[in-house]
């Protein structure tokens, strides 16, 4: 491999220059390593006197934004693979090497990306500020020596990015309207999708990442900037099935993001995420067999993808099938590690499968694993409380309400008036049932068991002393 790295920088010439001798230390060094000079005004252009064999400076007119600058980089390279990366990182003595193993773990792999500190999704570390020091990266590195080689995922940071040069030439550089940043990797990772392509984050090759050092050298709102984009990325995709589709899963909305992968499965046949979409949304709110079907799709592309695998476990004991789910489930968990956020969740769906299925025992000891995790979640309180209710374990169950209604978890107003009811508190339990009226205005059960109330408290009121007693 022949690998060029492309670095767009704007002054920070200290943190360039730590870079660059993290690349000097690499186990599989790069052919070369161009630093896009985005108009500073330090030393940035002085770098290639440093390293003159191996650094060129590209020199630019005016600040290119992140985007234009790397596609100069890229259009002056002279190698077969391109890893785009930020000047404010360190890398492991073998990032590289990690992610060349990561983007030739199998066919089809068309972009692979290092777990990181100080980025998006499933790439991220929670190691804080540890990787800055150079032996903490290695101590890091050998960690993260028994993780999968490669994990599939819908979308990369453009943080750090090893590309084929072929693979860029199909699908085209960086879209430059997206100017210094943010939202142009996922337009750039959606293209590489739409072309067939799996992207993957190396799991054994770590970069320890500042962030947003651009940012902050130029004055700008990071949050203004991130809205902005968006707006661009929405306005460019939004008529786009595939697009669409992208955009609601971003939002969070799985009805829609389903709905437009339904169309986009028709017209994009390479797109490999209309089944993940699809599946994921039948998995938590359709047909089981449906979900199935479209999650095993998807896995024969992207075999890799942690949450499609615990989403096909999910969805396979949705349907009955246990043992199916046994074996999904704990292949799942034998190759992947899980993140905090992964384990929480999967803990959380087998808690509510448990609940609908009536195995209160079990889905008490999902949610108690889950509440261990999130102790301030109130709707994980409330999930405890509903299994405590329905084992009979009302006292529990009351304190398990209360607690959710102390975390602002308004819904456990109403369980809580149930179990101060079934106490035969009711008056407790006709101020809890009006607070959640006063909370939730707009839902039939709080209305119902507040009225309820009323007209039980006013029925024992008139009840003689001799006949209550």
């Amino acid at each position: 491999m022949k690998c060029s790295v492309v670095i767009p920088c704007f002054n920070e010439v200290e943190l360039t220059l730590a870079c660059l001798e993290t690349l000097l230390q690499q186990t599989e060094p790069p052919a070369e390593i161009l630093i896009v000079d985005n108009g500073s005004e330090d030393a940035t252009a002085e770098l290639g006197e440093a390293f003159p064999t191996l650094v060129r400076v590209l020199t630019q007119p005016h600040n290119l934004g992140f985007a234009g600058g790397v596609n100069a980089g890229i259009r002056s390279a002279r190698g077969d693979h391109v890893l785009v990366l930020n000047n404010d990182t360190r890398c492991a003595p073998d990032m590289i090497e990690q992610l060349r193993r990561a983007l030739e773990h199998a066919p089809g792999i068309g972009a692979a990306a290092p777990v990181s500190n100080h980025v998006k999704g499933d790439a991220r570390l929670p190691v804080g500020d540890l990787g800055r020091d150079a032996e903490d990266r290695r101590r890091l590195a050998a960690a993260l020596g028994d993780d999968a080689v490669a994990q599939d995922v819908e979308t990369l940071a453009g943080l750090c990015m090893l590309m084929r040069r072929a693979t860029l030439d199909e699908v085209g550089l960086f879209d430059e309207r997206f100017g210094h940043g943010n939202y142009e990797d996922d337009d750039l990772c959606l293209r590489l999708r739409l072309h067939g392509y799996r992207l993957v984050v190396a799991r054994r090759a770590f970069l320890h990442h500042e962030g947003h050092a651009t940012f902050r050298a130029l004055g700008l709102d990071l949050k203004e900037q991130i809205a902005k984009r968006l707006v661009q990325f929405r306005d460019k995709w939004r008529d786009h099935p595939a697009g669409l589709a992208t955009i609601a899963a971003l939002q969070g909305d799985t009805q829609l993001a389903a709905t437009a992968a339904t169309t986009a499965r028709r017209r994009c046949p390479r797109w490999p995420d209309a089944d993940w979409y699809i599946g994921k949304h039948e998995e938590r709110s359709g047909d089981a067999d449906v979900a199935v079907m479209h999650l095993e799709a998807f896995l024969r592309r992207c075999p890799e993808h942690v949450d499609a695998r615990l989403a096909l476990g999910l969805a396979q004991l949705r349907r009955g099938d246990a043992a199916a789910a046994r074996a999904t489930l704990a292949a799942t968990l034998d190759a992947h590690r899980l993140s905090s956020a992964q384990e929480l969740g999967l803990q959380q769906r087998l808690g509510r499968i448990a609940y609908e299925r009536r195995l209160f025992e079990d889905a008490l000891g999902h949610f108690d694993a889950a509440e261990a995790q999130a102790p301030e979640d109130g709707a994980l309180h409330n999930w405890r409380g509903l299994c405590l209710l329905a084992l009979d374990r009302v006292e529990d169950a009351r304190q398990a309400f209360t607690r959710a209604c102390d975390l602002d978890f308004a819904l456990a107003e109403t369980n809580l008036g149930i179990c101060l009811h079934r106490l035969g508190d009711r008056s407790a339990a006709l101020a809890s049932f009006a607070r959640a009226v006063a909370r939730l205005p707009h839902d039939p059960v709080a209305r119902a068991n507040y009225e309820a109330c009323v007209a039980d408290v006013a029925a024992a009121s008139a009840t003689p002393a001799a006949a209550r007693s």
